[in-house]
C-alpha cells in the first residue's frame, strides 16, 4: 500500500479548483448556456496547467494510472477521429470540448481526490449545497414562482420546482448523486451526533427538493438508489436495525405523501396511463427515430454532436420541433458513436464496477468490524460514489443528464474518486517518476487541454454577441449587427447567418420600397448557413420564399422540393410547398399540400388549418373536420 503523499501548495490549488468547479456548476443554470460551459473550461484547463507544472517541477511525483485510462484515451483518439467526419463541424467541436473536459475532470479526480479528509469535506460540501437548491426549488414550487434566479423560466416548467436550473428534471439528477453522499457520511461516516442531526435534515431536504422537481425519472432513480443502499446497509450488523427502520419509514412516508398529493398523482398518471385520450409519449418516439437512426450507421454512428442534425432524416410526424437530445444518454451515445464507441464506453463502465468491487473488501469494514462502533470516512465514500453513480445511470436511462455540463463533471468527478480508491488495493497502477513517464503525462494533459480549450476565445466571443443579440428588440440594427458580428467571429456556427436572413426576409416582405434587396441579402445569407450544414432543410424553404416574394416562381421550386427531400416529416416544410403552390396558382396540389402537413399532425398546424378553410370552400371539397369534436371548421373569408 503506497503512502499517504503530503500536498503541497500546487496539490491543494488543484483540489480547490476541483472544489470549485464542481460546485460553481449548478449555480450557473448547469453549465447549460454557452457562457457557463465555456467557465467551466477556462477552470478545468486552469487545473491542468496547474497539474503540468507539478510534473516538470522536478519533484518526485507519482501518476496513478488505472486501466481504466486507456480506455479513456482511446475513446478521445476514436471521438477526434470522428470528428474529421462530422457534417457539422460547429455541433461536433462543441460535442469534442465537452468529452475532453469530461476526461480532464476524470484523471484530476482521480489523482487528487483521494484523500479521506478531501472527500470527505467535499461531499458534504456538495450535500449542503444540494439542500440549498432543493430549498429554492421548494420555494418555487410552494409560491408558483416563474423565475430561476433572474430568468424568466420556459411556460412547460412552471409548477415545478428546478432551483437554479433551467429544467427540473436536470436539478434531480445533481440531487439523486448528492443524496448517497449524505446518506453514506451519515451512517458509516465518523461525524460526531450533532453534525449528523443536521446531515440528516439535509438529507430530508433533498429527498423533498427531489419530489417537487416533478421528474419521473428522478423519482425513479432517487427510489433505486435509496433501496439499494439501505439493501446494502442490511448486510452489516450494527446498522440492520436502522437500515430497516429507515426502509419502513420511507415505504410509508413515500405512501403517505403521494396519497396525500394530487400534483404528484397527476404527474405519475401521465407515464401509466396509456389509453387513447392519453398524450403522446414524445420521448418513446424519438427513441423509435434514434434506434432507426442507429440501424443506418451501426458502427462509428452519425457522429460526434449530430443526432440533432440527423434527426429531422428519421423524424416522427409527432415530433416537430428539434429535440436536441435522445433523452437517453446510453442511446444517444450508441447513436452518435456506433458500436465502437459504446463498446469502449462499456468497457470502461465495467472496468470501473470491478474495480470498485475489488476495492469494496479493502475499504469497507467487514460486518464484525462495524460491530465494535467503528466507522470508516472512506467506506463512506466508496459507498456514496457507488450509489450515486448508480443512481444517475438509471435517470440517464430516460434523460439527457450526463450532457449537462455540472452533472457530467460531478458524474465523472465520482467515477474518479471512486477509481483513486484502487490505489489502496495494489502497487501495479502507479507510474514511475521518470523522464518518459514526465514527458508522457506532459504530452497528454497538453493535447487534452489544447483540444479542449483552443476554440475558447472565439466561443466566449460568440457568447457575449449572441446574448447580445437575444436581448435586443427584434427588427433591430442592435441585434442584427450583433448577430452579424456573431457569425464573423464564428463562421461555422449555422444558426446564426440563418437568424440574420429571417429578419431580413420578414423585413423584405412587408413589401415596402427597396424590399427586393433586402430578400436578395437574405437570400445570401440563407446561403451561408447551408454552407455550414448543406442538409439544413429550413434554409432551402425561406430561399424558396424569398425567390416566391420576388415573383421569381419557377427558380424556386428546386428549393422547396430539396427541403421536402430532407424533411418529409416536418409539418411546416410541407405546408411551405403548399403556400409555394399557391403562389404558382395550383389550388389543387396546394390543397394536397396543406392536407398532408395536416394529416402528419394537426395540434398546432395553424398554417395548414387555416388553408384548408379556404381552399376547401373554394375547391367544392367538403369542410374541414376539427379531429376532437367531429364538427366541421367555418371561415368568413371568400
Amino acid at each position: 500500500m503506497p503512502r499517504q503523499r503530503k500536498d503541497g501548495p500546487l496539490e491543494w490549488s488543484i483540489i480547490a479548483l476541483l472544489g470549485l468547479i464542481l460546485c460553481l456548476g449548478p449555480l450557473i443554470f448547469g453549465g447549460a448556456y454557452a457562457s457557463g460551459f465555456l467557465l467551466l473550461i477556462s477552470l478545468v484547463s486552469t487545473a491542468l496547467g496547474l497539474w503540468l507544472i507539478l510534473i516538470l517541477s522536478g519533484k518526485r511525483y507519482r501518476l496513478l494510472w488505472p486501466p481504466i485510462c486507456w480506455i479513456i484515451l482511446g475513446f478521445l483518439a476514436y471521438s477526434l477521429w470522428e470528428f474529421r467526419f462530422a457534417p457539422v463541424s460547429y455541433s461536433a467541436e462543441y460535442e469534442i470540448m465537452r468529452v475532453f473536459l469530461y476526461a480532464a475532470v476524470f484523471m484530476l479526480a482521480v489523482n487528487f481526490l483521494h484523500g479521506q479528509e478531501t472527500t470527505q469535506f467535499l461531499s458534504l460540501i456538495l450535500v449542503f449545497l444540494g439542500m440549498i437548491l432543493a430549498s429554492y426549488a421548494l420555494f418555487q414550487y410552494f409560491t408558483y414562482s416563474d423565475k430561476v434566479l433572474y430568468i424568466t423560466k420556459p411556460t412547460q416548467y412552471m409548477g415545478r420546482g428546478g432551483g437554479t436550473y433551467i429544467c427540473p428534471n436536470h436539478l434531480a439528477g445533481f440531487l439523486e448523486m448528492v443524496l448517497p453522499l449524505g446518506l453514506a457520511y451519515l451512517f458509516a461516516g465518523r461525524l460526531n451526533t450533532t453534525f449528523k442531526v443536521f446531515l440528516g435534515y439535509a438529507c430530508l431536504v433533498i429527498i423533498a427538493g427531489i419530489g417537487v422537481t416533478m421528474s419521473r425519472g428522478g423519482w425513479l432513480a432517487t427510489g433505486i438508489s435509496i433501496m439499494a443502499f439501505l439493501v446494502m446497509l442490511l448486510g452489516y450488523r450494527k446498522y440492520r436495525i436502522q437500515a430497516g427502520v429507515a426502509l419502513l419509514c420511507l415505504l410509508i412516508g413515500g405512501f403517505l405523501v403521494f396519497d396525500r398529493s394530487e400534483g404528484l398523482k397527476e404527474r405519475l398518471n401521465q407515464t401509466l396511463a396509456r389509453d387513447s385520450s392519453a398524450p403522446v409519449s414524445v420521448r418513446s418516439l424519438i427513441w423509435e427515430s434514434t434506434v432507426d437512426m442507429w440501424k443506418d450507421h451501426r458502427w462509428v454512428g452519425v457522429g460526434p454532436g449530430q443526432f440533432d442534425h440527423a434527426f429531422q432524416y428519421y423524424r416522427h410526424s409527432e415530433v416537430q420541433e428539434r429535440p436536441g437530445w435522445v433523452h437517453n444518454d446510453f442511446l444517444q451515445l450508441l447513436a452518435e458513436y456506433g458500436v465502437i464507441g459504446f463498446g469502449l464506453i462499456g468497457s470502461g463502465l465495467a472496468l470501473l464496477a470491478a474495480g470498485a468491487w475489488k476495492t469494496r473488501k479493502y475499504v469497507l469494514r467487514e460486518a464484525r468490524d462495524f460491530g465494535k462502533n467503528r466507522h470508516s470516512n472512506r467506506a463512506a465514500c466508496v459507498l456514496g460514489c457507488s450509489i450515486s453513480l448508480l443512481a444517475i445511470s438509471v435517470h440517464s436511462l430516460f434523460d439527457f443528464n450526463l450532457y449537462i455540463p455540472a452533472n457530467g463533471l460531478l458524474a465523472v468527478a465520482l467515477a474518479g474518486i471512486l477509481v483513486s480508491q484502487l490505489r489502496f488495493t495494489t502497487e501495479r497502477h502507479w507510474w514511475k517518476s521518470n523522464l518518459f513517464n514526465r514527458v508522457f503525462a506532459s504530452a497528454l494533459i497538453l493535447l487534452i487541454a489544447f483540444f479542449m480549450s483552443a476554440p475558447l476565445s472565439a466561443r466566449f466571443q460568440e457568447a457575449g454577441l449572441l446574448r447580445k443579440a437575444n436581448e435586443a428588440e427584434p427588427f433591430s440594427s442592435i441585434r442584427m449587427n450583433a448577430l452579424v458580428q456573431a457569425a464573423q467571429v464564428k463562421p461555422s456556427n449555422f444558426e446564426t447567418p440563418y437568424q440574420v436572413g429571417e429578419i431580413l426576409m420578414q423585413m423584405g416582405r412587408q413589401f415596402e420600397p427597396g424590399y427586393e434587396e433586402e430578400l436578395e441579402v437574405a437570400i445570401q445569407w440563407f446561403e451561408k448557413s447551408l454552407e455550414t450544414w448543406s442538409d439544413y432543410s429550413y434554409p432551402y424553404a425561406m430561399i424558396g420564399r424569398c425567390l416566391d416574394s420576388l415573383g421569381r416562381i419557377e427558380e424556386a421550386t428546386p428549393y422547396f422540393e430539396k427541403a421536402l427531400l430532407l424533411d418529409p416529416n416536418n409539418i411546416f416544410v410541407v405546408a411551405y410547398m403548399g403556400l409555394h403552390e399557391l403562389e404558382r396558382g395550383d389550388f389543387k396540389s396546394a390543397h394536397d399540400y396543406f392536407e398532408q402537413s395536416w394529416n402528419l399532425r394537426w395540434y398546432g398546424n395553424f398554417l395548414a388549418q387555416k388553408h384548408l378553410i379556404i381552399l376547401k370552400k373554394h375547391l367544392g371539397l367538403p369542410p374541414l373536420l376539427d379531429p376532437v369534436t367531429g364538427n366541421p371548421y367555418y371561415s368568413d373569408i371568400q
